[in-house]
């Protein structure tokens, strides 16, 4: 059943983006209001008519009557009219900025909500304070109207701008008014939002929304609560108002997009379209104000099809201590589960195609991991619904990934010591080594034998560790796909010589957790090593290993158990080692291959036959080219050229 205060209509990316100061900086819970807070109000209600006259007193001055056309005088005049509608709230004076005109709007919405909270109002009694405060604040353009017009000045460019500031502040009270359209519904259905963001100053901002609807059996009619709640413990700067507006944006289109699929939820496979949400305002995360924010979102409803509870909580995190930001999610919703995690540093370099890489590799691996592992057609074992439900998740998943890398580089540009290590070490060395893959002719390269999906030479990107999962349990048919994605780095120095490692680590793992023996893993590693000296790369070494491990199983109603029918494993590895010194290019390339598999025959001599099948293979080349007369001939350049080639292997076995 649709909710009509958080349903289709709704527009919580605007609601909460606009009133993030609507219950002002101090808690709007009742017990928090102070004596002089209440004096406040009532100054400012009590003087309500002097202001009007102070007001266009100084609107009829001759100096100020041309000047009356601009829109920060209609915003003076439209703001004094909004302000004398605040009932229990502080006065805006205390705030130090500015409030746009629908967070005036907004706020006297909720102050008046919260007078009736302390005459503990119903919700019936409650809903004719909404309707009250939108015909107030319809009032107060009439009346702003009407003081223009009083004065001359209500021209075609006045009109606009006050159509278009109502026109805004009706979209966002929109959420609040769709109650007076309610039909009578017989089911329970409760929407919660909660939000908490934490300000780099230790700040903390509690945002609460909640509505829900039922049925009283006694009166035969449909009943609505709601609760508004908005707290702040501490004092916000501008500056952190101005972050914490651009957190409410993103997480408010996540609502929307949540709280729209919770209308047509008649089907128990149907999970929040995360296809349609957005995790692209991390990328903007402002670091230097905020410390992170979790969020939640969960509708229940308890219709005749019981699709039971949809979940989703989202928690972001930036440690300055560590250099490292976080990010954990989870949603659950009818027989779905989606799990992810990132944890990510904050120091990091714009590297398009290596992302480029890894999204194919995460692609890749959902795809190995998606198929049916007792079938040969390429069938996605989730089925049509379970599948599209985790292809929504998954690219949510996907656009945080990028999300914190951009914010990675951000910050790292932002912190210049960081910037600056990073440019003197990873980024010189991650050119050397691609100029050396790509442009060398004298370079073999690693085996093509299994292609290399996370992209050869160094990342630029900062270091993470991502894991993705998705569950479907419908019983005794469990699937579960698991994805994980790392990267780490590190630099090291020895004398002259100065190098990086990185190493780049991809998995994907499928089974029926324990109701059906099938599995499916996979796992891919690359792993690079250098050593420079005087900027020149003297020394570079590469592994790529790709091992696959799977078993298949068919029941048996005969035996009334699962019986093998296939198991394999296969191992791919290629190692490539160069040294580069005084222009003699040494390389040594080597190669293996091994699988071993073993698949039922159908026989009726004997139960459990099997066909066995293995494969190996391994080839080792290493080619010398340069001159080598030199080394021949003068036993000094040849003394040298050993020495330098043992520092240069020394440093990398050390490493």
């Amino acid at each position: 059943m649709v909710n009509s205060t958080l349903g289709s209509q709704a527009n919580l990316s605007t609601l909460l983006a606009q009133s993030v100061n609507n219950a002002t900086q101090s808690s709007v819970s009742p017990s928090l209001h102070t004596s002089s807070d209440l004096q406040a109000i009532n100054d400012l209600q009590t003087n309500e008519s002097k202001i009007t006259d102070e007001l266009l007193n100084q609107l009829n001055d001759e100096t100020l009557y041309e000047t009356i056309t601009s829109n920060q005088k209609i915003e003076d005049v439209l703001q004094q009219q909004l302000t004398s509608l605040f009932t229990i709230s502080s006065t805006p004076s205390t705030l130090k900025y500015k409030l746009s005109n629908e967070e005036l709007a907004l706020r006297t919405v909720i102050s008046s909500q919260h007078e009736g909270l302390l005459k503990n109002e119903n919700s019936t009694q409650l809903i004719e304070r909404l309707n009250t405060s939108v015909k107030n604040i319809q009032g107060a353009y009439a009346n702003t109207s009407d003081i223009l017009s009083s004065l001359g000045q209500l021209g075609h460019e006045q009109k606009t701008f006050l159509a278009s500031s109502q026109q805004r502040i009706e979209r966002s009270l929109n959420p609040y008014m769709e109650s007076l359209n309610r039909a009578k519904y017989e089911d329970d259905d409760n929407y919660l939002f909660e939000l908490s963001v934490k300000t780099k100053e230790g700040d903390v901002i509690n945002i609460t929304f909640n509505s829900s609807q039922g049925y009283d059996e006694e009166t035969g009619e449909a009943i609505d609560g709601f609760g508004i709640s908005y707290e702040v413990n501490g004092n916000l700067s501008e500056a952190e108002h101005g972050a914490l507006t651009q957190v409410m944006a993103g997480v408010g289109e996540m609502a929307d997009e949540f709280f729209k699929v919770s209308e047509n939820s008649f089907n128990p496979l149907i999970v929040p379209n995360q296809t349609d949400m957005s995790l692209d305002f991390l990328a903007g995360f402002n670091s230097e104000q905020l410390a992170g924010f979790n969020v939640s979102f969960s509708t229940t409803q308890n219709d005749a099809l019981d699709t039971g509870e949809n979940t989703l909580d989202l928690s972001y995190s930036i440690d300055e201590a560590s250099n490292q930001q976080a990010l954990v999610f989870t949603a659950a919703g009818g027989q779905n589960d989606i799990d992810f995690a990132l944890g990510m540093s904050t120091i990091g370099a714009k590297d398009t195609q290596q992302m480029q890489r890894y999204l194919a590799s995460l692609d890749q691996s959902l795809e190995d991991s998606r198929v049916n592992s007792t079938k040969d057609d390429k069938t996605s074992a989730f089925g049509k619904s379970g599948d599209e439900a985790m292809q929504q998740g998954f690219a949510l998943f996907k656009g945080a990934f990028a999300s914190m890398s951009s914010a990675a580089e951000r910050y790292s540009n932002l912190e210049s010591l960081a910037e600056q290590q990073f440019n003197d070490g990873r980024a010189m060395v991650a050119d050397l080594v691609d100029n050396m893959i790509t442009n060398d002719t004298r370079y073999q390269g690693l085996s093509n034998k299994a292609p290399n999906t996370l992209g050869a030479g160094i990342s630029k990107l900062a270091d993470f560790d991502a894991a993705f999962s998705y569950a479907l349990d419908n019983g005794d048919y469990q699937p579960k796909s698991t994805i994980e994605l790392s990267q780490a780095t590190e630099q090291s120095q020895l004398g002259e010589l100065s190098g990086v490692t990185q190493s780049k680590n991809v998995s994907s793992h499928f089974d029926y957790q324990y109701s059906r023996p099938d599995y499916y893993n996979k796992e891919e590693s690359y792993n690079v090593g250098t050593a420079v000296k005087n900027k020149e790369l003297v020394g570079l070494v590469q592994s790529h290993e790709v091992d696959v491990d799977t078993k298949m199983f068919e029941f048996n109603p005969q035996t009334n158990q699962y019986e093998l029918q296939m198991a394999m494993q296969e191992q791919t590895i290629s190692k490539s080692d160069i040294r580069l010194i005084d222009d003699i290019w040494l390389e040594e390339n080597e190669n293996s291959y091994n699988m071993n598999k073993k698949e039922r025959v159908e026989s009726d001599e004997k139960q459990d036959e099997f066909k066995k099948t293995s494969s190996h293979s391994h080839n080792k080349l290493v080619t010398l080219i340069g001159d080598l007369d030199k080394l021949a001939e003068n036993k000094n350049v040849r003394r040298e050229y050993l020495t330098n080639l043992s520092q240069v292997n020394f440093f990398m076995d050390k490493k």
